[in-house]
């Protein structure tokens, strides 16, 4: 029976780094399933789902992450995924929120606890400061999430709006 795994693997931003990782994958006998990898500064992060067939090929993954974790400047986690792919909450995005305004502290805290008190799923969230036209710093947010049917969306709006006047900021909710 197939085991899940997610590897996390971070480092500095230099060529090399996923063919590394994917090679430890393709040579354990494991199988590379989704992934997420950006440039975050001057580092590269990656984070891979991947299947173990069988015993050998589990200890085989975990001895390759064990060495790929001892090179300079590449620290990775091998994690177990227990209880496979099925979650009691949705894992299909149906609305995309965007927050963009000036960079302040505690923006993708408050978004986050709004949407968690709620039950609402982030399945992605990808944020960037860039200097504005003004020269401050300007924050930007792209969350794609699962919210469950129960939840009202009028309601949801006028919380989302609520928030926007009190960080100011603009935040936007879209039907995917």
């Amino acid at each position: 029976m197939n085991q899940e795994y997610i590897i996390s693997a971070v480092g500095k931003n230099v060529p090399g780094i996923v063919a590394k990782v994917s090679r430890a994958v393709y040579e354990s006998g494991c199988n590379f399933e989704d992934s997420r990898m950006n440039l975050l500064g001057n580092h590269f992060a990656l984070m891979v789902l991947v299947t173990a067939g069988d015993k050998k090929a589990q200890q085989a993954l975990s001895d390759a992450c064990e060495s790929l974790d001892k090179e300079p400047d590449l620290n990775v986690i091998l994690f177990e995924v227990e209880g496979g792919r099925k979650s009691e909450f949705a894992t299909e995005a149906n609305y995309e929120i965007r927050v963009k305004g000036i960079d302040r502290m505690g923006i993708v805290y408050r978004t986050s606890q709004l949407l968690a008190s709620r039950n609402i799923n982030i399945m992605e969230l990808e944020t960037r400061v860039e200097t504005g036209k003004n020269g401050k710093p300007m924050f930007t947010m792209r969350t794609s999430v699962a919210v469950p049917r129960e939840v009202d969306g009028e309601s949801l709006r006028k919380d989302l709006k609520f928030l926007a006047e009190e960080i100011p900021e603009t935040i936007s909710l879209t039907r995917i």
